[in-house]
C-alpha cells in the first residue's frame, strides 16, 4: 500500500508502474472509479472473473480508503485465483479500512494486516541541495507552458519564453513544496499571473485560490456558451461546482437532486446546470460527475464555498445517497485537515463545526456514515470530534442490530464499541472509553470462545487497547492483567504468522512495559520495552517510512524505563532518537505527529536536565510547552493536564527546586492504540446519539 497526501504522485507513479510492467509483458490495470463501495449485506458484488489470466498481473485500486468492503471482495477474489497476483492499494493515510476485519475471510484479513504500507517519500526532500528544487520548479513551468496554448480560453502568449525567465518562488526550501503538486501550482500560478490574463491576487494567497480564479473565468465562459446559456451568478456557478466535488453523482438522477439543493439556482434550471457540470468535468467510466481536478483544489473549493455560506450543508446531506454522504464526509475531512497542515486553522475548525452541525440536522444513512468513519485517519487530533460524531453514531445503531440479531451483529457491536473506546478517548472521555471498552472486550471474549481462529485476533487487539484505557483511569493492577493477556495471544498468533501479528505484538509489549512500571516491576518493564524496540527497529529497517513513528514511541518509553534504572546516559540517548524521528514527521504531518514531537520534548528536557545541560533542557522543555499550549487551545480536555505539567517543568528543566514532573502519561510513557478497527468538542459529549436510516 503507497499512502500520501493529495498531490504528492500517488497515482502518477502507479501509472508509470503500470506502463514500465506493461512493456514487460504483464497485464496491468486500475480498478474502475465505477466501482464503489456498498456495505449493505445484500449488495450484489462485481463480476470480477475477466480479471483471470495465466500472464503475472498486476492491479492497482486508488482511493482504496473510500471503498473497503469491495476491496475485501476484491481480494477474496484473487486469493482464489491459481495465478498470482500483484495488487497496489492507494490511499490518503493507513486506518481501520485496512485493519478491521468488515467481515472478511481470515486469509484477506491476514494479507491486508501483512500488506507493507509505504508512505510516499518527497519527490525534492529539503535534504537534497537547493538548487534541485529550483530546477524542478523550471521543468515544471517548462511542461506546462507547452500545454497552456491548447487552452482555448487563453490569449496567445510566449509561454516557454515566460517560463525560462521566470523566478522560484523565495520560499521553495520550505517543507510544504515537499508536495509535488504544491511545487507544480506554484509553477502555474507564476504562469499565469505573468501572463496576458492576471487575476487580483494578494501576495501570500494560497495557490489554489488563485488557480480558482482562473478557473472562474473558464466556468463562465462555458455556462453562457449556445449549449447551455445558462445567465448564472459566479457564486452560483462555483457552488455548483463545489457540490459535484463533494458528492459526485452516479447517475443523472442523483445530480439533479443534490444540484436542487442550491439556494441561489431556480428550479427550472437545475437539469441544465447538472448537465453542464457533467461535460465540464467528465467521468471516468459510466458515472454521471466526475469533478474538478486534482483533488486537492476540490477539497479545498468545496470547504471554501461552504464557509462562505453559498451551499445549504443539512438540505444537501438530506438529499444525496448514502454514497454521496460518505464522499461529502470524506472530502471536508480532508480539507479541514489540508487547511490545518498548512497553517490556516480558522479554516479548519470553520469547515468542521459547519459539518458537525450538519450532521445534527440532516437524516444520514448507516452506509453512508460507516463509509465516512472507515476512511477516516487515525490517528488526527483535527478530526477526533468528527470521528467521535461517527462512531457514537455507528455504535449506538450496531447495538439495535444485535439486539435483534445477535448471531449476525454481535461482531460488528464490538468492533463498534473498539473504535468508540478509541475515539472517546482520543478526545478526552477516559471514563466513557473505558466503559466502551470493558463491553467491546466481553463480546470478543465470548466470539473467541466458540471461534478463536476467526475472534482471537479481534479480542488481542481489544485488551491491548482496554488495557490502556484502564491504566488511564487508575486501574493499574487490572491493566497490567489485560495487557499481559493481550501479549500472550499476540505471542502465539506471532509464531505462526509474524508478518501480521509482530508489529501488534511489540505495541502489547510496549503497552506492558508501562504497566509493569506503574506496579513498581522496574526491571521487568525494562524488559518489555526492550523487546519491543528490538522488534520495531527490525521492522523500521525494512520498512522505515511504516515503522518509524511507532520505533520512535518505544524509544520514548525506553527511555523512561532506562532512567528509572538509573541508566541515564543510555536513557539520553534513547530520548534523542525518539525526538529526531517525531520532529521529521511532525514536520511533514503536524496534524497527526504534533502531540508525540511535544511528549519527545517534554521527556528529552528532564533526561538533558539530568545530565546537567540545563541550557539545552530549557530550549526542549520550551518548545513542548509551545506545542502544548497550541494543542490546548483546540481541546483542553484532552491536552490541558499535558501543558500544566510542561509550564511546571519550566521552572526547573535543571532539576533545581524539586524533580521535573511528568504528567500521569509521561511517568510511565505513552500507551499505544491498536488503530480502530472500522463529536462535537470536549464537554458536549452527545448522551443522545442519533438514528441513522438502515
Amino acid at each position: 500500500m503507497l499512502t500520501g497526501a493529495g498531490g504528492q504522485g500517488k497515482t502518477r507513479l502507479a501509472r508509470r508502474l503500470t506502463d514500465t510492467l506493461g512493456w514487460r509483458g504483464w497485464v496491468t490495470g486500475h480498478l474502475s472509479p465505477d466501482l464503489t463501495d456498498d456495505p449493505a449485506p445484500d449488495a450484489a458484488p462485481p463480476d470480477f472473473t475477466t480479471l483471470t489470466t495465466a500472464l503475472p498481473l498486476l492491479l492497482v485500486v486508488d482511493y482504496a480508503e473510500t471503498r473497503p468492503r469491495l476491496l475485501r471482495r476484491f481480494i477474496t477474489h484473487l486469493h482464489r485465483s491459481r495465478h498470482r497476483v500483484r495488487v497496489l492499494l492507494l490511499a490518503r493515510s493507513d486506518g481501520q479500512w485496512r485493519t478491521g476485519s468488515l467481515q472478511a475471510i481470515a486469509d484477506v484479513r491476514d494479507l491486508l494486516e501483512e500488506a507493507p504500507v509505504i508512505p510516499l517519500a518527497p519527490l525534492i526532500p529539503t535534504s537534497q541541495a537547493a538548487q534541485d528544487r529550483r530546477h524542478a520548479f523550471h521543468r515544471a513551468a517548462h511542461d506546462l507552458a507547452l500545454l497552456l496554448p491548447l487552452l482555448p480560453a487563453l490569449p496567445a502568449h510566449e509561454w516557454t519564453a515566460l517560463a525560462a525567465a521566470l523566478r522560484p518562488p523565495a520560499d521553495l526550501h520550505e517543507p510544504r513544496y515537499d508536495n509535488v503538486l504544491t511545487l507544480q501550482m506554484a509553477a502555474l500560478v507564476g504562469l499565469l499571473q505573468h501572463g496576458p490574463r492576471p487575476v487580483d491576487a494578494a501576495p501570500g494567497r494560497p495557490p489554489e485560490r488563485t488557480l480558482l480564479q482562473h478557473e472562474d473565468r473558464f466556468w463562465e465562459a462555458s455556462a453562457d456558451s449556445p449549449a447551455y446559456r445558462l445567465g448564472l451568478s459566479a457564486p452560483t456557478l462555483a457552488a455548483a461546482v463545489a457540490v459535484a466535488a463533494l458528492c459526485g453523482a452516479g447517475t443523472r438522477e442523483e445530480a439533479v437532486r443534490v444540484i436542487a439543493t442550491l439556494p441561489s439556482l431556480p428550479a427550472h434550471q437545475t437539469a441544465t446546470t447538472a448537465a453542464w457540470l457533467a461535460s465540464l468535468y467528465p467521468a471516468d467510466g459510466d458515472r454521471y460527475w466526475g469533478s474538478l481536478q486534482p483533488d486537492r483544489i476540490a477539497e479545498y473549493h468545496a470547504s471554501r464555498t461552504l464557509t462562505d455560506g453559498n451551499v445549504a450543508l443539512p438540505a444537501l446531506l438530506s438529499a444525496a445517497a448514502p454514497g454521496q454522504q460518505a464522499q461529502l464526509i470524506t472530502v471536508l475531512a480532508r480539507a479541514a485537515i489540508a487547511h490545518y497542515n498548512t497553517g490556516r486553522t480558522t479554516a479548519s475548525e470553520q469547515v468542521l463545526t459547519i459539518l458537525d452541525t450538519a450532521l445534527d440536522a440532516a437524516p444520514m444513512s448507516y452506509q453512508g456514515v460507516q463509509s465516512a468513519a472507515d476512511a477516516l485517519p487515525y490517528p488526527s487530533r483535527v478530526i477526533a470530534p468528527l470521528a467521535l460524531h461517527l462512531t457514537t453514531a455507528l455504535a449506538h445503531t450496531h447495538k439495535q442490530l444485535a439486539a435483534g440479531n445477535p448471531v449476525a451483529y454481535e461482531p460488528g457491536l464490538a468492533g463498534s464499541l473498539s473504535n468508540l473506546g478509541i475515539r472517546l478517548a482520543e478526545t478526552g472521555y477516559r471514563s466513557e472509553a473505558l466503559t466502551a471498552a470493558e463491553e467491546a472486550a466481553e463480546i470478543w471474549r465470548r466470539l473467541a470462545q466458540d471461534t478463536p481462529a476467526a475472534y482471537e485476533p479481534d479480542l488481542a487487539g481489544s485488551l491491548s487497547n482496554l488495557g490502556i484505557r484502564l491504566a488511564e483511569t487508575g486501574y493499574r493492577s487490572e491493566a497490567l492483567t489485560t495487557t499481559d493477556e493481550a501479549v500472550m495471544i499476540y505471542r502465539r498468533l506471532a509464531q505462526d504468522n509474524p508478518a501480521a501479528y509482530e508489529p501488534n505484538l511489540a505495541t502489547s509489549l510496549s503497552n506492558l512495559g508501562i504497566q509493569l512500571a506503574e506496579t513498581g516491576r522496574r526491571s521487568e518493564a525494562l524488559t518489555a520495552e526492550q523487546e519491543a524496540v528490538e522488534i520495531r527497529r527490525r521492522l523500521a529497517q525494512d520498512n522505515p517510512a511504516t515503522y518509524e513513528p511507532n520505533l520512535a514511541g518505544s524509544l520514548s518509553n525506553l527511555g523512561i524505563r532506562l532512567a528509572e534504572t538509573g541508566r541515564r546516559s543510555e536513557a539520553l540517548t534513547a530520548a534523542e532518537e525518539a525526538a529526531e524521528i517525531r520532529r521529521r514527521l511532525a514536520q511533514d504531518n503536524p496534524a497527526t505527529y504534533e502531540p508525540n514531537l511535544a511528549d519527545s520534548l517534554s521527556n528529552l528536557g528532564i533526561h538533558l536536565g539530568e545530565a546537567g545541560r540545563r541550557s539545552e533542557a530549557l530550549t526542549a522543555a520550551e518548545e513542548a510547552a509551545e506545542i502544548w499550549r497550541r494543542l490546548a487551545q483546540d481541546n483542553p480536555a484532552a491536552y490541558d493536564p499535558n501543558l500544566a505539567m510542561s509550564l511546571s517543568n519550566l521552572g526547573h528543566p535543571s532539576g533545581r527546586g524539586g524533580a521535573p514532573q511528568r504528567s500521569p502519561d509521561r511517568r510511565r510513557g505513552s500507551g499505544e492504540n491498536l488503530a480502530p478497527a472500522g463529536a462535537g468538542q470536549p464537554g458536549h459529549l452527545r448522551t443522545q446519539p442519533r438514528h441513522l436510516a438502515i
